[in-house]
């Protein structure tokens, strides 16, 4: 087999979510597993081939210092920015190098703690900036947000508008960052936060992929259009297999297969009674598309030669990985409702059989702490560096958005 430089390095990502709790970006961590094999010219014509410009807005994040260097150094690859330490900015020889970098058309992210830049009126090179918060900054913030009956809050917030954010561990955070402050996006999501805030809620499903299915059906959509849609949401996933496979009459272990069985008319009716209870609040979209994007990685991690009935098997397995903390049920009494095959529940109950491998990845993928173990990781499920990270890249680089979530109402501060 022919040496890329994909199989030099570790890829792993993190979706950013904008204001409209939209994906507007993911950032790429890259660490090279043999150094003196990775040439950045390479790996950013790889990235080039891999990324179209209708993409998300790709961070690219190299952890090399060398590495780094070289990338600054080469032709912008479009729709991309390039993450560069603060430290960069401060030095006379290394801020004229960027200078050169960001009149060549290169887009370039500061990567800083906030505490370092919240006091500045211009960054340097005009740059956005990826900001670390405290959590003396955090605790600050959440202080500073405006309360009813009074004109103006007793402090100002530490969020400086239009930059992106890291270590937002809370929803109330979130939305402070997003709907009062003017940040740009929010890197990572704090799922554990929003999850534990709807515990207690009845479970619903998404309103806007309710919409779109309906719209769908409304202009006879294909049955893969449809399906696609479906796919969208875990809990609709769950309740629509669970629907047709009621009193027993059925065996349906396919999504496309329940569509087919409960009809086009039939699911349009069934649509308007999930929509009564569905979920509207817009901090669990990034929640359940962050659950997709692991999904989809898993399935895009199978073969290129795997058969679609296989390919969607494993992407329900996916799907369902954290199903239980969504209906707030435990998962294997889920998964005995469903007449699924012994191979998703080896995977979700007892971490064994030919899926797991496929979600073990996804997850471990999908978690930057866990970037340095990832070639470990990859040879103990006997998957190549090279065939995660070019999966890898086909997920992040073909994954859209659905789009029609409202405008938060909150007034924005600040900008």
């Amino acid at each position: 087999m022919s040496h890329t430089v994909l199989d030099s390095v570790a890829m792993s990502y993190q979706p950013v979510w904008n204001r409209r709790r939209l994906l507007a970006a993911v950032r790429l961590s890259v660490l090279p597993t043999d150094p003196a094999s990775v040439d950045a010219a390479h790996l950013m014509k790889v990235l080039g081939e891999h990324w179209p410009v209708n993409a998300p807005v790709l961070m690219l994040a190299l952890d090399s210092p060398s590495l780094l260097s070289q990338a600054i150094k080469c032709a912008p690859v479009p729709n991309t920015w390039l993450e560069v330490p603060a430290m960069l900015f401060d030095h006379q020889e290394s801020l004229a190098m960027l200078s050169l970098a960001s009149r060549r058309g290169h887009q370039l992210v500061r990567k800083a703690d906030l505490a370092a830049v919240r006091h500045e009126f211009v960054s340097p090179l005009d740059t956005r900036s990826l900001l670390c918060l405290s959590a003396e900054e955090a605790l600050e913030a959440l202080q500073s947000r405006p309360v009813e009956g009074v004109k103006a809050p007793a402090r100002p917030s530490p969020i400086v508008p239009g930059q992106i954010y890291r270590n937002v561990c809370s929803a109330t955070l979130a939305d402070h960052c997003l709907d009062e402050a003017g940040a740009w996006g929010i890197l990572g999501w704090p799922d554990d936060d929003v999850l534990h805030e709807a515990r207690h809620a009845t479970p619903g499903c998404d309103p806007i992929v309710i919409t779109l299915i309906r719209q769908g059906i409304a202009k006879d959509a294909s049955i893969e259009r449809l399906e696609r849609y479906v796919r969208q949401d875990p809990v609709l996933v769950y309740r629509l297999l669970a629907t047709v496979n009621a009193g027993g009459r059925h065996e349906v272990d396919s999504l496309r297969h329940a569509i087919m069985m409960m009809g086009f008319s039939a699911l349009d009716r069934w649509l308007v009674g999930q929509s009564e209870g569905a979920d509207n609040d817009l901090a669990m979209h990034p929640v359940r598309y962050g659950q997709v994007m692991r999904a989809r990685l898993a399935q895009h991690l199978l073969d290129a030669g795997s058969d679609e009935e296989l390919r969607a098997e494993v992407y329900t397995t996916a799907i369902f990985v954290q199903l239980d903390r969504l209906l707030h049920e435990p998962l294997d009494l889920l998964l005995e409702r469903l007449p699924m095959s012994a191979r998703v529940a080896d995977a979700l109950i007892n971490h064994e059989g030919p899926y797991f491998p496929l979600i073990d990845l996804s997850r471990a993928q999908g978690d930057t702490d866990a970037l340095a173990r990832l070639p470990e990781i990859c040879a103990e499920h006997e998957i190549t560096l090279e065939h995660a990270n070019r999966a890898l890249l086909r997920m992040l680089s073909t994954s859209r958005d659905h789009g029609l979530a409202p405008e938060p109402q909150a007034p924005l501060r600040g900008v």
